[in-house]
């Protein structure tokens, strides 16, 4: 008899005691209508962040380019919020406009939903204006907001 094994790149095995703590970041799913708050959605920034379901396969069908799935996150310190987006999640109008030199321009703060705020333990509740750095990782845009991060 023989005994064939198959390894899976990513994926690491638990400890067998049960005081095992999880030490991955939590990613919430989430729609971006991007534009300014105060513009009712036009000009530059993050208008509006809306979370979705985890199976919602609605929000993945792009209906409009004034919009954007994305995974919202934590900083590593959990003091700041993480925004990741897909390069194939982005039409070529939201990269000109919103993504260009590698830094993500809000006029105006954006508010969080008070779900993800809860959840993820934010300190903060709202995106805060200014210029942000756009961080690219592979097939990944992650733009971090955080006081100490902005130029």
């Amino acid at each position: 008899m023989a005994i064939t094994t198959a390894r899976i790149h990513g994926v690491r095995p638990f400890p067998a005691y049960r005081d095992h703590t999880r030490t991955e970041p939590m990613l919430f799913q989430c729609e971006v209508m991007f534009g300014s708050p105060s513009s009712n959605c036009g000009g530059n920034g993050i208008c509006k962040i809306v979370a979705t379901a985890q199976n919602d396969t609605a929000v993945f069908l792009r209906t409009s380019c004034s919009h954007s799935r994305a995974f919202f996150t934590t900083t590593d310190d959990g003091a700041g919020a993480v925004l990741l987006f897909r390069r194939d999640w982005l039409c070529s109008n939201l990269m000109r406009r919103h993504f260009r030199h590698g830094i993500l321009e809000m006029p105006e703060p954006c508010p969080i939903p008070g779900g993800i705020t809860t959840n993820l333990g934010l300190k903060i509740n709202e995106l805060p204006a200014g210029l942000h750095l756009i961080e690219e990782q592979g097939a990944f845009l992650r733009v971090r907001f955080q006081p100490a991060l902005m130029i």
